[in-house]
């Protein structure tokens, strides 16, 4: 008989108690239905033992709480995804297979699985510089995220303790003590590489920005400091006044490299990806996988993961992010003359839709605490006679004209998503019955809602009949 861990239990439930305050659920039985879990791998996974262990892994980790599949991925897999419309999809591969057209491949077939332009499933890549590193991926346990460290600017106030070295400013720092309001100092050190190699081994979030490539990461983006350095599977701090020093941190981290060129593409093993998911304990990554100058999708993951603290996990908020910038474009395409996107927009969000990637398990829960991110958001459901489902959406702004702004908005194009709402399952036959002024937009998996033109003084209301 297998044996069970009341601690863990417990701490599950707490966790999910957390999650769900800010994002209240009236559920039903239906609700509380097991949903699907695809895992997805290359054959060259599936072929070789050592790394076929990883598929079993993530099967075995993920069995109780989702129904789970696997698929070899092939051109035939988004029929066969299109026949199980998971709830989440894992794609396993090899560091010499996940290149950039593989990734365009994953957002192509991700939005594949219906007739609507948006995506079907969060999904997520698990890889490593070997299979062990792929393997730690499948096994990762669930959290409150509530330490951060950073090379750029974030919202501090919704961590319990952290710290951020100004990328632009030397000697500048914020410091976020638990208890207390964040505080700009001036005494930080000249060079901040092993200053920040330290505080590694405490922060659950890691946040950069500023020069990088697929081998290294400028710590300094205005002054002269030092670097993080791939090398042969190792992650080297390169101090600019001192001797270079193996970078090897504690505790399972999230890095969301916001700002960053190149520094997800995995052009080969030797690459700071798979450097940082080895030797820095990274167990989710998000970052571009080309030359970064728009910024969308890389800052605007920050929008739905730190500033509506708690609502949603990192791949929650990674595809939040992407249906907002899907939403944009295609309300473009139908825009007036006057109210289309100008030139520069439009190709960033085009360029932006498909070229950012997260490794690591889509199911990890690793959110915020719940925190006031200025307005209260609710899901109810109430079931009618004939045995449909009526659900309703409440957005109540809890800070007048200011219930709907960012905490920190440094990064490039921030500000203004939408609200955003996953169903607890996938639904069907979906009817707007009130709030179809407000234009949402109601898919099998989620709710969204452009901001413009809202109220900010009353609660906004849309109810939505489904099957």
């Amino acid at each position: 008989m297998e044996k069970i861990n009341l601690f863990k239990l417990l701490g599950l439930a707490i966790f999910s108690a957390l999650t769900l305050a800010s994002n209240t659920l009236k559920a039903d039985e239906n609700d509380v239905a097991k949903q699907g879990y695809a895992i997805v791998a290359t054959k060259a996974v599936l072929d070789d033992a050592d790394w076929a262990k990883v598929v079993d892994s993530l099967k075995e980790h993920r069995n109780a709480e989702f129904n789970v599949s696997v698929f070899v991925w092939d051109d035939s897999v988004t029929d066969e995804l299109r026949k199980v419309a998971p709830r989440y999809a894992c794609f396993i591969t090899k560091p010499e297979d996940a290149s950039v057209e593989q990734l365009a491949s994953v957002w192509k077939i991700t939005r594949e699985l219906d007739d609507d332009p948006y995506g079907d499933v969060i999904w997520g890549i698990i890889t490593g510089f070997d299979a062990s590193d792929a393997l730690r991926l499948t096994q990762t346990e669930d959290t409150v995220v509530e330490s951060a460290i950073a090379g750029t600017s974030i919202a501090l106030k919704y961590f319990k303790t952290g710290a951020v070295y100004d990328e632009g400013k030397k000697n500048h720092w914020i410091e976020k003590k638990e208890g207390q309001d964040p505080e700009e100092r001036n005494d930080a050190p000249d060079d901040t590489t092993k200053t920040i190699a330290d505080g590694l081994n405490s922060a659950q979030l890691f946040v950069t920005s500023g020069h990088a490539s697929e081998r290294n990461w400028s710590i300094g983006y205005g002054y002269k400091n030092g670097f993080f350095v791939a090398q042969n599977g190792d992650l080297i701090g390169v101090p600019s006044n001192a001797k270079p020093f193996k970078i090897k941190a504690k505790g399972s981290k999230i890095h969301l490299a916001s700002g960053n060129c190149l520094l997800g593409h995995i052009d080969k093993p030797d690459c700071l990806a798979l450097a940082m998911i080895r030797n820095a304990n990274v167990d989710t990554l998000v970052g571009y996988v080309v030359p970064t100058w728009f910024g969308y999708m890389g800052w605007g993951v920050q929008d739905y993961y730190v500033e509506q603290p708690g609502r949603f996990t990192v791949a929650e908020a990674f595809f939040a992010n992407n249906q907002a910038l899907l939403n944009i474009l295609e309300e473009n395409k139908t825009a007036s003359k006057d109210k289309k996107l100008d030139a520069r927009t439009l190709e960033g969000m085009q360029f932006d839709r498909d070229v950012v990637v997260l490794y690591g398990d889509p199911a990890w829960k690793n959110a915020l605490a719940v925190q006031d991110s200025g307005w209260k958001q609710e899901l109810t459901c109430e079931k009618t006679e004939d045995g449909r489902s009526v659900w309703t959406f409440t957005i109540t702004p809890l800070k007048g004209d200011l219930s709907f702004g960012l905490a920190d908005g440094n990064g490039s194009e921030r500000g203004g998503r939408p609200f955003f709402q996953f169903f607890p399952r996938n639904v069907s036959e979906k009817k707007v019955v009130e709030g179809s002024e407000f234009n949402p937009v109601v898919t099998e998996n989620f709710i969204l809602l452009s901001r413009q033109n809202l109220p900010k003084d009353k609660p906004i209301v849309i109810k939505i009949e489904t099957k």
